[in-house]
């Protein structure tokens, strides 16, 4: 057996899938009943908020704001990330991982497929059953004042939440500035930026689940916000010598081109997130935690 072996066998690779699913099975099914419990109360609550008489028209198609489900997505995929290699914490837990069969690239791949990928198919599956159980807990009270939509399509979650963040096309800025002055499709590249968001963004908390095993949810946090205040710092000592006006109004009127380098940001720093997370874990330690050994 050598954990050093970086190849990759199918029957390996499935073996392991398996083994992983078998013994955390208890786990993901509380993080999916959790999922799928939070998503049916934030869909009746939406149901019951946005039933009025008056908005109803409004609100066939969006009775759950969908930016509102994103937004859950985007968290919930950070905090089931965290968790992909919770196994290094302890010693036991590294020698069961680092001495089983399988090489150390189809260990990394067996857990970022459980805790990133499938997790975020599971989530729109648990959406939409969460969404089926509003309209079962809610058709035999539905009256004029009450109204009850039918199935939302939440395949189209990511069109659907630029427009509910109010980014949408050329035509729709009208009354910010002058609609002809923006060229293109803004809100197709937020959408782009949204979906690759998805990937980045658990890319970020699987890194801290190798570099920080415990507690490496809140590690992440301070990190991040430790870095975003420091940014804020320089932004605001830069911000003094530039005229925000200006600044505001020569990004509304660049706002496709301005979308796009957010895009290209977020592709970079995904490809950094999960580079570094097979670079550090290749060259984990069963001995020790520290992320330079």
């Amino acid at each position: 057996m050598n954990t050093v072996n970086q190849t990759f066998d199918w029957s390996r690779f499935t073996a392991t899938l398996r083994k992983e699913l078998v013994e955390n099975k208890r786990a993901i099914l509380f993080t999916l009943l959790g999922t799928y419990g939070l998503l049916t109360m934030i869909m009746i609550l939406g149901n019951l908020s946005t039933s009025t008489h008056d908005a109803v028209y409004e609100s066939l198609t969006y009775c759950v704001p969908q930016k509102f489900v994103y937004m859950f997505l985007g968290f919930a995929t950070m905090i089931v990330a965290s968790l992909a290699f919770r196994k290094l914490t302890s010693k036991t837990g590294r020698i069961e991982m680092f001495t089983s069969p399988s090489s150390t690239l189809e260990k990394f791949l067996v857990n970022t497929l459980i805790y990133v990928i499938g997790y975020i198919v599971a989530f729109f599956i648990c959406t939409q059953l969460a969404d089926l159980t509003r309209i079962a807990v809610l058709w035999f009270f539905r009256d004029e004042y009450l109204i009850v939509p039918g199935p939302i399509n939440f395949l189209n979650l990511i069109p659907d939440a630029v427009d509910g963040f109010g980014i949408g096309s050329a035509s729709e800025l009208e009354g910010i500035g002058s609609a002809s002055a923006v060229i293109g499709n803004p809100g197709k590249w937020f959408g782009i930026n949204m979906y690759i968001g998805l990937l980045a963004g658990p890319g970020l908390f699987v890194l801290g689940s190798i570099l920080w095993p415990r507690l490496s949810l809140l590690k992440t946090f301070a990190a991040v916000y430790g870095i975003e205040i420091i940014l804020g710092i320089i932004f605001m000592i830069v911000a003094i010598n530039i005229d925000m006006e200006t600044l505001g109004q020569w990004i509304i009127y660049h706002l496709e081109g301005f979308v796009i380098t957010l895009t290209i940001f977020s592709i970079i720093q995904g490809i950094i997130y999960w580079g570094l997370s097979w670079y550090l874990f290749k060259h984990k330690d069963v001995i020790s935690l520290k992320w330079w050994k």
